[in-house]
């Protein structure tokens, strides 16, 4: 599979700048969100296989909003139980726990995966992880040592999250902070996502900004580490799209008192489909390499019919999506990348320190 030019170039500029400097070369990590049975296990296993010597690693990518726990999964979503007892008429979006392990057995071996935790009145999985509630942190615990999870991405944008818990300054929002510094700490092969958002009025003003609370969470993680610096595993996650396939206006600035640091990630997406994926990631990969950063981004609503989460995957949409995010990242001979298998995070590799696939 030929690799576009126009699309590496960029990339390509700031890798050499990188390797002139010392600096470490970004990676890429390419999420495959709301993964569900709409999809064939045939078509998602090859969507799930990444070219020879791609600098991009596919990422299967799971919603939990109303499936309950692994060991008592909610009504509707039982062995046996049918479709109609779920949020979505056909299984959309949020698959049952049995059928989030066919796909998984159906993908290749040692595909990265993630969980998206949402909030939901039965099943309010960000507000009681925040919140040091048992049965949740026990899924965390489930998620990374059962399933190896290599993202928890924790949705504080997600519908329903009381603001209090990180938004107001106070003690709610300093627990939350404490909480996902402590299990970033606690399970550190994962890495834990925490969305980073504004939200806005029409007229563009802003209503709240959560940057304010990821610094919380870096600050919490740097004062429990004996080296007074924030775990590498925290990634800030650059979203206001929320999973409305909204794309954004600009590419983010990270913000200055973010912590530079080899070695360290950070997350960028929304609205991307396959017209757009290579812009979309050159620019990424861009903003990321400036900083010598690893880059995680997604794609969710992009490749669903009317692009609606609600909707059924399209299955063309989704292989042409992966075919052009595939063509980005395919491998320049000069450089190479971390074996795209590994479930441990590790800062990413240039030319002679490189992995062979």
């Amino acid at each position: 599979m030929m690799c576009f030019r126009f699309a590496l170039e960029p990339y390509m500029g700031i890798r050499s700048h990188l390797q002139r400097s010392g600096m470490a070369c970004p990676s890429m990590e390419f999420g495959v969100c709301g993964l569900d049975v709409t999809c064939s296990k045939e078509t998602l296993r090859r969507v799930m296989t990444p070219p020879p010597k791609c600098r991009v690693v596919p990422v299967a990518a799971f919603q939990l909003a109303y499936q309950g726990f692994p060991w008592q999964p909610a009504l509707g979503y039982e062995p046996g139980s049918p479709l109609k007892g779920r949020r979505y008429p056909n299984g959309e979006a949020y698959p049952a726990w049995h059928e989030i392990d066919d796909m998984i057995e159906s993908m290749p071996a040692g595909t990265r995966l993630a969980f998206h935790l949402n909030e939901t009145d039965k099943y309010p999985y960000v507000s009681s992880l925040l919140q040091g509630v048992d049965d949740f942190l026990r899924l965390v615990d489930v998620l990374c040592n059962k399933y190896n999870a290599r993202h928890i991405q924790i949705n504080i944008n997600a519908r329903g999250v009381p603001p209090q818990l990180f938004t107001t300054p106070g003690a709610e929002s300093a627990k939350s902070a404490q909480q996902i510094a402590r299990l970033a700490n606690q399970y550190p092969q994962s890495l834990f996502l925490v969305a980073v958002f504004q939200r806005k009025d029409a007229d563009g003003t802003v209503l709240s900004d959560s940057w304010p609370f990821m610094r919380a969470v870096l600050e919490s993680s740097a004062a429990q580490s004996s080296e007074r610096q924030p775990a590498r595993n925290i990634v800030p996650f650059f979203d206001n799209s929320a999973g409305t396939g909204t794309s954004p206006d600009i590419v983010p600035e990270m913000p200055n008192e973010f912590l530079r640091r080899e070695g360290q990630t950070v997350g960028m997406t929304g609205g991307i489909n396959a017209s757009n994926v290579k812009d979309w990631l050159t620019k990424y990969a861009a903003k990321a390499g400036e900083h010598g950063y690893g880059c995680i981004s997604d794609a969710m609503t992009g490749f669903r019919e009317s692009k609606d989460r609600g909707k059924p995957i399209v299955e063309k949409a989704l292989e042409d999506l992966m075919k052009n995010v595939y063509e980005w990242g395919k491998l320049d001979p000069a450089a190479g990348y971390a074996d795209q298998n590994s479930a441990r995070p590790r800062a990413p590799l240039c030319s002679a320190d490189a992995a062979e696939f």
